[in-house]
Protein backbone atom coordinates (compact mmCIF):
# COMPACT_ATOMS: atom_id res chain seq x y z
CA UNK A 1 0.00 0.00 0.00
CA UNK A 2 0.86 3.33 0.12
CA UNK A 3 3.73 4.61 2.81
CA UNK A 4 2.41 5.95 5.72
CA UNK A 5 3.52 10.08 6.52
CA UNK A 6 3.06 11.70 9.65
CA UNK A 7 1.98 15.46 8.85
CA UNK A 8 2.89 18.60 11.04
CA UNK A 9 0.15 21.12 12.13
CA UNK A 10 -1.53 23.24 10.16
CA UNK A 11 -1.28 20.96 7.00
CA UNK A 12 -3.99 19.10 5.36
CA UNK A 13 -3.35 16.43 3.16
CA UNK A 14 -5.29 16.29 -0.24
CA UNK A 15 -5.45 13.44 -2.64
CA UNK A 16 -7.99 12.91 -5.90
CA UNK A 17 -11.34 10.74 -6.06
CA UNK A 18 -9.88 8.20 -8.64
CA UNK A 19 -11.49 8.01 -11.64
CA UNK A 20 -12.62 11.66 -11.15
CA UNK A 21 -9.59 13.94 -10.31
CA UNK A 22 -5.68 14.06 -10.99
CA UNK A 23 -3.38 14.22 -8.07
CA UNK A 24 -1.12 16.40 -9.97
CA UNK A 25 -3.75 18.20 -11.66
CA UNK A 26 -5.44 19.08 -7.80
CA UNK A 27 -1.58 20.28 -7.55
CA UNK A 28 -1.75 22.86 -9.88
CA UNK A 29 -5.36 23.45 -9.17
CA UNK A 30 -4.48 24.53 -5.78
CA UNK A 31 -1.82 26.84 -6.89
CA UNK A 32 -4.78 28.33 -9.26
CA UNK A 33 -6.02 32.02 -8.90
CA UNK A 34 -9.33 31.04 -8.80
CA UNK A 35 -8.90 28.00 -6.07
CA UNK A 36 -6.16 30.91 -4.10
CA UNK A 37 -9.06 33.47 -3.99
CA UNK A 38 -11.52 31.22 -2.54
CA UNK A 39 -8.65 29.52 0.58
CA UNK A 40 -7.87 32.96 1.21
CA UNK A 41 -11.81 34.27 1.45
CA UNK A 42 -12.35 31.46 3.98
CA UNK A 43 -9.14 31.82 6.04
CA UNK A 44 -9.22 32.97 9.80
CA UNK A 45 -6.76 33.76 12.19
CA UNK A 46 -4.90 37.09 13.08
CA UNK A 47 -1.07 35.77 13.95
CA UNK A 48 -1.41 33.30 11.48
CA UNK A 49 -3.45 32.82 8.67
CA UNK A 50 -5.55 29.43 8.04
CA UNK A 51 -7.94 27.58 6.59
CA UNK A 52 -9.87 25.18 8.67
CA UNK A 53 -11.35 21.55 7.34
CA UNK A 54 -14.78 22.25 7.39
CA UNK A 55 -13.87 25.68 5.17
CA UNK A 56 -12.07 23.76 2.74
CA UNK A 57 -14.47 21.33 2.48
CA UNK A 58 -16.54 24.34 0.92
CA UNK A 59 -13.99 25.16 -1.77
CA UNK A 60 -15.14 24.73 -5.24
CA UNK A 61 -13.25 23.29 -7.59
CA UNK A 62 -13.61 23.10 -11.23
CA UNK A 63 -13.31 19.87 -13.04
CA UNK A 64 -12.60 19.30 -16.31
CA UNK A 65 -12.59 15.47 -18.12
CA UNK A 66 -10.44 12.86 -16.35
CA UNK A 67 -7.94 12.29 -19.59
CA UNK A 68 -7.98 16.45 -19.89
CA UNK A 69 -6.91 16.76 -16.36
CA UNK A 70 -3.88 14.31 -17.08
CA UNK A 71 -3.03 16.04 -20.49
CA UNK A 72 -2.98 19.39 -18.12
CA UNK A 73 -1.17 18.06 -15.63
CA UNK A 74 1.28 16.41 -18.07
CA UNK A 75 2.12 19.65 -19.92
CA UNK A 76 2.15 21.69 -16.43
CA UNK A 77 4.55 19.11 -15.51
CA UNK A 78 6.68 19.40 -18.25
CA UNK A 79 7.69 23.05 -17.19
CA UNK A 80 7.78 22.14 -13.80
CA UNK A 81 10.17 19.09 -14.69
CA UNK A 82 12.38 21.66 -16.59
CA UNK A 83 12.55 24.22 -14.25
CA UNK A 84 14.14 21.71 -11.53
CA UNK A 85 16.20 20.21 -14.25
CA UNK A 86 18.03 23.55 -14.77
CA UNK A 87 17.77 23.87 -10.58
CA UNK A 88 19.70 20.68 -10.33
CA UNK A 89 22.35 22.15 -12.93
CA UNK A 90 22.55 25.05 -11.51
CA UNK A 91 23.17 23.05 -8.25
CA UNK A 92 26.11 21.15 -9.42
CA UNK A 93 27.64 24.25 -11.50
CA UNK A 94 27.73 26.04 -8.21
CA UNK A 95 29.36 23.01 -6.53
CA UNK A 96 32.13 22.86 -9.09
CA UNK A 97 33.21 26.65 -8.68
CA UNK A 98 33.20 26.09 -5.12
CA UNK A 99 35.33 23.19 -4.61
CA UNK A 100 37.44 24.67 -6.81
CA UNK A 101 38.10 27.60 -4.45
CA UNK A 102 38.51 25.73 -1.50
CA UNK A 103 41.10 23.45 -3.46
CA UNK A 104 43.18 26.12 -4.93
CA UNK A 105 42.61 29.14 -1.71
CA UNK A 106 42.14 27.06 1.08
CA UNK A 107 43.34 23.66 1.23
CA UNK A 108 45.93 24.34 -1.26
CA UNK A 109 45.98 21.46 -3.07
CA UNK A 110 48.37 21.79 -6.10
CA UNK A 111 50.59 23.21 -3.84
CA UNK A 112 50.46 20.26 -1.66
CA UNK A 113 50.89 18.01 -4.67
CA UNK A 114 54.04 19.70 -6.04
CA UNK A 115 55.54 19.77 -2.63
CA UNK A 116 55.36 16.04 -2.48
CA UNK A 117 56.70 15.77 -5.91
CA UNK A 118 53.38 15.29 -8.04
CA UNK A 119 51.92 16.76 -11.12
CA UNK A 120 48.59 18.47 -9.35
CA UNK A 121 45.33 16.72 -11.29
CA UNK A 122 43.49 18.49 -13.55
CA UNK A 123 45.72 20.84 -14.09
CA UNK A 124 47.82 22.21 -17.33
CA UNK A 125 51.66 21.78 -17.01
CA UNK A 126 51.28 25.77 -17.61
CA UNK A 127 48.18 26.11 -15.00
CA UNK A 128 50.30 24.09 -12.36
CA UNK A 129 53.64 26.15 -12.59
CA UNK A 130 51.87 29.14 -11.34
CA UNK A 131 51.58 27.23 -8.15
CA UNK A 132 54.48 27.28 -5.61
CA UNK A 133 56.01 23.87 -4.39
CA UNK A 134 56.45 24.62 -1.08
CA UNK A 135 55.25 26.12 2.06
CA UNK A 136 56.06 28.76 4.71
CA UNK A 137 55.43 29.83 8.44
CA UNK A 138 52.68 32.38 8.91
CA UNK A 139 50.42 33.86 11.75
CA UNK A 140 47.31 31.47 9.99
CA UNK A 141 50.36 28.28 9.67
CA UNK A 142 51.73 27.34 7.12
CA UNK A 143 50.92 28.89 3.57
CA UNK A 144 52.46 28.54 -0.19
CA UNK A 145 55.59 30.22 -0.59
CA UNK A 146 55.61 33.61 -1.77
CA UNK A 147 51.60 33.84 -0.78
CA UNK A 148 50.57 36.73 1.97
CA UNK A 149 48.26 36.95 4.02
CA UNK A 150 46.05 39.62 3.98
CA UNK A 151 42.75 41.30 5.45
CA UNK A 152 38.85 41.47 3.42
CA UNK A 153 39.52 45.04 2.34
CA UNK A 154 43.33 44.41 1.19
CA UNK A 155 41.82 41.93 -1.82
CA UNK A 156 38.30 42.96 -1.70
CA UNK A 157 36.51 46.89 -0.97
CA UNK A 158 33.99 46.85 1.55
CA UNK A 159 31.13 49.35 0.64
CA UNK A 160 32.21 51.08 -1.73
CA UNK A 161 31.01 54.44 -2.92
CA UNK A 162 28.21 54.67 -5.86
CA UNK A 163 26.83 57.25 -7.06
CA UNK A 164 22.80 57.02 -7.58
CA UNK A 165 20.95 60.09 -6.45
CA UNK A 166 18.30 60.00 -4.31
CA UNK A 167 14.95 60.19 -6.73
CA UNK A 168 16.31 58.11 -9.44
CA UNK A 169 14.12 55.08 -10.61
CA UNK A 170 16.53 51.78 -10.55
CA UNK A 171 16.82 48.36 -9.98
CA UNK A 172 16.35 47.21 -6.68
CA UNK A 173 16.75 43.95 -4.74
CA UNK A 174 14.83 43.52 -1.83
CA UNK A 175 16.10 41.10 0.93
CA UNK A 176 13.49 38.29 0.14
CA UNK A 177 14.71 37.34 -3.46
CA UNK A 178 18.49 37.17 -2.12
CA UNK A 179 19.01 33.53 -2.84
CA UNK A 180 20.11 31.33 0.36
CA UNK A 181 21.89 28.97 -2.26
CA UNK A 182 23.31 29.98 -5.97
CA UNK A 183 24.68 33.78 -7.08
CA UNK A 184 21.24 34.47 -8.97
CA UNK A 185 18.54 36.63 -6.50
CA UNK A 186 15.07 35.18 -7.74
CA UNK A 187 13.84 38.53 -8.88
CA UNK A 188 13.81 42.27 -9.16
CA UNK A 189 12.36 45.56 -9.84
CA UNK A 190 12.90 48.91 -10.61
CA UNK A 191 12.18 51.67 -7.60
CA UNK A 192 12.86 55.04 -7.02
CA UNK A 193 16.20 55.46 -4.35
CA UNK A 194 15.47 56.02 -1.20
CA UNK A 195 18.51 54.73 1.45
CA UNK A 196 20.25 51.62 0.68
CA UNK A 197 23.27 49.72 -0.19
CA UNK A 198 24.25 50.41 -3.67
CA UNK A 199 25.97 47.98 -6.24
CA UNK A 200 26.83 47.50 -9.82
CA UNK A 201 27.66 44.39 -11.88
CA UNK A 202 30.17 42.02 -10.58
CA UNK A 203 29.61 42.99 -6.53
CA UNK A 204 28.68 40.56 -3.94
CA UNK A 205 26.19 41.34 -1.51
CA UNK A 206 26.45 39.44 1.47
CA UNK A 207 23.21 40.11 4.01
CA UNK A 208 24.72 41.02 7.40
CA UNK A 209 21.10 40.39 9.66
CA UNK A 210 20.12 37.67 11.79
CA UNK A 211 18.66 35.24 10.24
CA UNK A 212 19.41 36.19 6.85
CA UNK A 213 23.18 36.33 7.68
CA UNK A 214 23.11 32.37 9.09
CA UNK A 215 20.46 31.19 6.39
CA UNK A 216 23.55 32.02 3.43
CA UNK A 217 21.59 35.03 1.84
CA UNK A 218 24.11 36.12 -0.75
CA UNK A 219 24.56 37.42 -3.93
CA UNK A 220 26.53 37.96 -6.92
CA UNK A 221 25.94 40.97 -9.21
CA UNK A 222 25.91 40.22 -13.05
CA UNK A 223 21.92 41.27 -13.65
CA UNK A 224 21.92 45.09 -14.62
CA UNK A 225 23.20 46.57 -17.61
CA UNK A 226 26.80 47.80 -18.06
CA UNK A 227 25.99 51.31 -16.80
CA UNK A 228 23.22 50.59 -14.11
CA UNK A 229 23.81 51.33 -10.90
CA UNK A 230 21.46 49.11 -8.55
CA UNK A 231 20.59 49.16 -4.75
CA UNK A 232 18.60 47.69 -2.01
CA UNK A 233 18.89 46.60 1.84
CA UNK A 234 20.72 48.77 4.35
CA UNK A 235 21.34 45.74 5.79
CA UNK A 236 23.22 44.05 2.79
CA UNK A 237 27.41 44.35 2.77
CA UNK A 238 28.58 44.93 -0.78
CA UNK A 239 31.94 43.34 -1.67
CA UNK A 240 34.07 44.64 -4.79
CA UNK A 241 37.06 42.65 -5.57
CA UNK A 242 40.42 44.71 -6.67
CA UNK A 243 41.44 45.43 -9.74
CA UNK A 244 43.38 42.70 -10.66
CA UNK A 245 41.18 40.17 -8.25
CA UNK A 246 38.48 38.21 -10.98
CA UNK A 247 35.07 39.11 -9.80
CA UNK A 248 33.43 35.81 -8.78
CA UNK A 249 36.44 35.26 -6.60
CA UNK A 250 34.30 37.60 -4.02
CA UNK A 251 30.92 35.60 -4.22
CA UNK A 252 32.99 32.39 -3.39
CA UNK A 253 34.47 33.55 -0.39
CA UNK A 254 31.62 34.71 0.85
CA UNK A 255 29.68 31.62 0.33
CA UNK A 256 33.05 29.70 1.91
CA UNK A 257 32.74 27.83 5.03
CA UNK A 258 35.50 29.69 7.09
CA UNK A 259 34.57 33.59 5.80
CA UNK A 260 30.56 32.76 6.77
CA UNK A 261 31.75 31.22 10.17
CA UNK A 262 33.87 34.19 11.08
CA UNK A 263 31.06 36.63 9.93
CA UNK A 264 28.60 34.84 12.22
CA UNK A 265 30.93 35.22 14.96
CA UNK A 266 31.41 39.06 14.42
CA UNK A 267 28.01 39.35 14.56
CA UNK A 268 26.59 42.48 17.87
CA UNK A 269 23.08 43.38 18.88
CA UNK A 270 20.04 42.62 21.24
CA UNK A 271 18.93 38.79 20.45
CA UNK A 272 16.82 38.82 17.50
CA UNK A 273 18.34 41.99 15.72
CA UNK A 274 22.35 41.08 15.57
CA UNK A 275 24.01 41.95 12.59
CA UNK A 276 27.95 42.44 11.19
CA UNK A 277 29.81 45.55 11.27
CA UNK A 278 31.47 46.22 8.03
CA UNK A 279 34.32 47.38 10.20
CA UNK A 280 34.38 43.55 11.93
CA UNK A 281 33.74 41.84 8.63
CA UNK A 282 36.84 43.87 7.49
CA UNK A 283 39.56 42.19 10.28
CA UNK A 284 38.99 38.73 7.99
CA UNK A 285 42.58 37.30 6.66
CA UNK A 286 42.64 35.25 3.93
CA UNK A 287 45.68 33.51 2.11
CA UNK A 288 45.98 34.83 -1.77
CA UNK A 289 49.34 35.10 -4.38
CA UNK A 290 50.33 38.48 -5.21
CA UNK A 291 46.84 40.12 -6.41
CA UNK A 292 48.41 40.59 -10.17
CA UNK A 293 48.96 36.56 -10.61
CA UNK A 294 48.22 35.16 -13.69
CA UNK A 295 46.76 32.95 -11.34
CA UNK A 296 43.45 35.06 -10.36
CA UNK A 297 43.05 35.58 -14.37
CA UNK A 298 42.74 31.71 -14.86
CA UNK A 299 40.81 31.47 -11.96
CA UNK A 300 38.54 33.73 -13.53
CA UNK A 301 38.34 32.45 -16.89
CA UNK A 302 37.32 29.32 -15.16
CA UNK A 303 34.73 29.86 -12.95
CA UNK A 304 33.24 33.26 -14.41
CA UNK A 305 31.56 31.17 -17.34
CA UNK A 306 29.86 28.72 -14.71
CA UNK A 307 28.17 31.88 -12.94
CA UNK A 308 27.24 33.08 -16.09
CA UNK A 309 25.03 29.79 -17.15
CA UNK A 310 23.79 29.37 -13.73
CA UNK A 311 22.17 33.08 -14.22
CA UNK A 312 21.10 32.11 -17.55
CA UNK A 313 19.26 29.03 -16.18
CA UNK A 314 17.52 31.12 -13.47
CA UNK A 315 16.62 33.99 -16.17
CA UNK A 316 15.30 30.11 -18.27
CA UNK A 317 13.53 29.31 -15.25
CA UNK A 318 11.49 32.76 -14.50
CA UNK A 319 10.56 32.90 -18.71
CA UNK A 320 9.13 29.04 -17.95
CA UNK A 321 7.39 30.13 -14.47
CA UNK A 322 5.70 33.04 -15.73
CA UNK A 323 4.36 30.75 -19.23
CA UNK A 324 3.40 27.74 -17.19
CA UNK A 325 1.21 30.42 -14.47
CA UNK A 326 -0.22 32.28 -17.31
CA UNK A 327 -1.23 28.79 -19.05
CA UNK A 328 -2.62 27.13 -15.77
CA UNK A 329 -6.11 29.86 -15.44
CA UNK A 330 -6.73 29.52 -19.19
CA UNK A 331 -6.56 25.79 -19.12
CA UNK A 332 -8.09 25.06 -15.97
CA UNK A 333 -11.12 27.18 -17.13
CA UNK A 334 -11.65 26.13 -21.16
CA UNK A 335 -9.87 29.17 -22.25
CA UNK A 336 -7.31 27.29 -24.09
CA UNK A 337 -7.44 23.82 -25.15
CA UNK A 338 -4.83 20.93 -24.67
CA UNK A 339 -3.22 21.08 -27.77
CA UNK A 340 -2.45 25.18 -28.50
CA UNK A 341 -0.92 24.94 -24.89
CA UNK A 342 1.17 22.14 -25.83
CA UNK A 343 2.33 24.27 -28.75
CA UNK A 344 3.26 26.75 -26.92
CA UNK A 345 5.62 24.86 -24.30
CA UNK A 346 6.87 23.14 -26.84
CA UNK A 347 8.57 26.13 -28.23
CA UNK A 348 9.34 27.19 -24.41
CA UNK A 349 10.80 23.71 -23.82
Amino acid sequence: GDPKVALAQRIIALRGSRGILDNTFLKFLMQSVFVQAQLTSRSSGTTVSGIKQSELREVVLPLPPLREQEAIACILGALDDKIELNRRRNRTLEGLARALFQSWFVDFDPVKAKAAGQSPPGLTPQLAALFPDSFEDSDLGEIPTGWKVRTLPEVCEVNPTRSLPKGTIAPYLDMASMPTAGPSPEGWVFREMGSGMKFVNGDTLVARITPCLENGKTAFVDFLDDDQVGWGSTEYIVLRPREAVPPAFAYLLARSTNFRRFAIQQMTGSSGRQRVPADSLSKYQLVVPELESDLFAHFGRLVLPQLRRIREAMEQNRTIAAIRDALLPKLISGEMRVPDAERIVGRAL
